[in-house]
């Protein structure tokens, strides 16, 4: 597998691994370096001038907490988007998905009594079941946003190395 990095105004700005013939895969406009054997490994941000990469300048510790906690909000959306595994069977948790959810558990029915989980299977639900459900979500959102905040602390002590190291998630 070779990786490339694409290239725009000396800036590494996308990074792409195939086995493929990278020439032909993309508009030829587009300026690809194989960046396979190059150590450590060149990331988007990354400065490419006369076929040579490096990093970029280090940027001031308040920028780089900035950088760091601006990418919290995608990865909080991303996760609370990303469903939930309840009772045998996966469910969308996307804002539409919620707002099903809380009509039905407002209405007090399921309509039917079926709802529908994310591989589109028609589920046999009850009431009880529904709300059991949405307490899954709603435990899962509040798991989302206390990760986040303990993110936005951990962030608040991070030294320099740490920071340039650092992207969102849960711990392992």
């Amino acid at each position: 597998m070779m990786r490339y990095a694409r290239i725009q105004d000396g800036l590494v700005v996308e990074l792409f691994e195939t086995d493929g013939d990278i020439g032909t895969m993309f508009h030829q406009d587009l300026v690809w370096v194989d960046v396979s054997a190059h150590a450590p490994a060149p990331q988007p941000g990354w400065r490419y001038e006369d076929g040579t990469l490096s990093p970029p300048e280090a940027l001031p510790l308040p920028a780089m907490r900035a950088a760091a906690l601006a990418t919290l909000p995608a990865w909080e959306l991303t996760e609370r988007a990303a469903g939930i595994d309840h009772g045998g069977h996966r469910w969308l948790t996307t804002p539409e998905a919620l707002q099903d959810i809380r009509d039905a558990l407002l209405a007090g029915l399921v309509p039917g009594g079926v709802w529908i989980d994310a591989a589109r299977e028609v589920i046999p639900m009850t009431l009880a079941e529904l709300q059991a459900l949405w307490a899954a979500c709603v435990t899962r959102g509040a798991a989302i946003y206390q990760r986040r905040l303990a993110m936005e602390a951990e962030i608040e002590g991070m030294d320099a190395s740490q920071l340039a190291a650092f992207a969102p998630g849960w711990p392992a």
